[in-house]
């Protein structure tokens, strides 16, 4: 019944989309809604194909089978638009990036310490066919259309992600929880979250901190900013309804990593601007929100210290799993696989003197770690999980050379939220492991790759201008016409 509804929901997206263009129907807004339309199928937990079942190995992040996923089907449509539009005229691959995936692919196949081969094969799978379907995405549209589309999908997006909420946990509804996924589970009576579509509120709470990035992006670079405002406002009390606190904590360092980056990208990132007029305003606004209107979700110790205490035990399997092979680590996706094979050795009880929290074993061996850094490290090993976190340090340090770079606002957007996935991977990655379900991953890995794009950057489009250049554009408008005036009146008779 979930999965019927939610082709149900997605064909009414697409007769919505249809019907709001009406006359003015094109070819470019055609594309803008192919693009709306996957965008909105990725919020749903559950549009996948089981195709081939793990047996009884443990999932992994990647869940437990080998998946068809929404993209795949589109990266069909996407090779028809290739071959009738373009007429296969697309850019050469980069092949150093193919190259890289190739050599990680075949190490951590070749790895002898992974156990779990078919584990690894199912994140493989799913990383090598998204990055030929973010190839196909790239050579057939521009990236004003790539916006508008993402913009029309995320915003349908998050009404649908705000309602759901709003049935449970507002109006206590719990009908709304299965109604796009039949697994879907809530946290206990004393904390419940929003789940909306995708089955878990930290999953949820992750998703919507991604989409709350690309619309404060938008906002920022006064692309239809009333509406950005809004939607970016509708995203934070998705966030909040989750009553996830890593997602939360990730949306406050993401905003003020865009003060600092993006507002104040003009000045030194410790500048006397940017501290006084971006960083000390924005950080006393969000210390009121957090010690005020949203202490709540702190307030429960309690909980907390569960918490803490279940994610300190899990990390400390992390730390035995590295301590054993901690070069090329226990292969991708395979790190649970491997602590259950090598669970007996770990002494949760005699480690942490902890009895009285429920069964940590069970908690152990049926989740991943609850840190996405660990985990790369623990099935990657340093050779591998290194040149990762260099990317991500890479990523941080080029933002500002990117932007000034681009004269294509379109593109800052995608660079502000590409910049927020990296925020959050950083900050709700180090308690979590949301960020590395396939759910998740095929909105964060888009921003990121859209935001590397050369060709993206390139593009201009002059009509596109923030508002700074707006009043800039109007002053000097101002100037000339006085200048105008002045000379008219000196070359007036007495």
């Amino acid at each position: 019944m979930d999965r019927a509804l939610i082709f149900v929901t997605l064909a009414l997206a697409l007769f919505f989309f249809i019907a709001r263009e009406g006359s003015r129907m094109n070819k470019e807004r055609w594309h803008e809604i192919i693009i709306a339309v996957y965008v909105f199928s990725c919020s749903f937990a559950r549009l996948f194909l089981p195709i081939y079942k793990a047996g009884g190995d443990p999932s992994g992040s990647f869940g437990d089978s080998l998946s068809i996923w929404s993209f795949h089907a589109f990266a069909l449509l996407l090779i028809w638009l290739i071959a009738r539009v373009k007429q296969w005229h697309i850019r050469r691959p980069k092949l150093l990036l193919a190259l890289v995936f190739l050599v990680y692919a075949g190490c951590t196949f070749l790895n002898p310490y992974n156990i779990s081969r078919l584990q690894t094969a199912m994140a493989v799978f799913y990383l090598l066919s998204f990055a030929v379907f973010m190839y196909l995405f790239t050579n057939s549209f521009t990236v004003k259309t790539v916006v508008n589309g993402i913009f029309m999908g995320l915003m349908i997006t998050v009404v649908l992600h705000l309602v759901l909420c709003i049935l449970y946990p507002v109006m206590n509804m719990e009908m709304a929880v299965k109604l796009f996924d039949h697994e879907a589970s809530t946290r206990s009576d004393e904390r419940i979250g929003a789940v909306g579509t995708m089955g878990h509120p930290n999953v949820l709470g992750t998703y919507a901190s991604y989409y709350f990035m690309f619309f404060a992006g938008c906002f920022a670079t006064a692309y239809k900013r009333r509406q950005s405002a809004i939607l970016a406002g509708m995203s934070f009390l998705v966030i909040v309804l989750t009553a996830s606190r890593s997602a939360l904590l990730a949306s406050v360092a993401a905003v003020l990593a865009l003060v600092v980056f993006y507002i104040f990208r003009r000045y030194k990132l410790l500048s006397f601007q940017s501290i006084l007029k971006g960083i000390i305003p924005v950080g006393a606004l969000i210390a009121l929100l957090l010690t005020g209107p949203l202490s709540f979700l702190f307030s429960d110790v309690e909980d907390l210290d569960e918490m803490t205490t279940a994610r300190l035990l899990h990390y400390y399997c992390g730390y035995e799993i590295f301590e054993d092979h901690p070069l090329v680590g226990v292969g991708l996706n395979a790190h649970l696989a491997y602590l259950v094979e090598n669970g007996s050795a770990v002494m949760f009880e005699q480690v942490f003197d902890m009895t009285d929290i429920w069964q940590p074993e069970e908690f152990m061996f049926t989740n991943p770690i609850h840190n996405i850094w660990i985990i790369l490290i623990d099935e990657l090993g340093l050779i591998g999980f290194l040149p990762i976190l260099a990317f991500v340090f890479w990523y941080i340090a080029t933002f500002k050379r990117r932007t000034r770079q681009s004269r294509n606002r379109y593109y800052n957007i995608l660079n502000i939220s590409g910049l927020g996935v990296i925020c959050c991977w950083l900050v709700q990655g180090n308690s979590d492991w949301a960020p590395l379900t396939p759910q998740v991953l095929s909105l964060s890995l888009m921003f990121v790759a859209l935001s590397l794009n050369r060709h993206y950057a390139a593009e201009e489009h002059p009509e596109f201008e923030t508002v700074e250049e707006a009043k800039r554009r109007t002053r000097a408008q101002e100037a000339q016409e006085k200048d105008a005036d002045d000379e008219t009146l000196s070359v007036q008779p007495a």
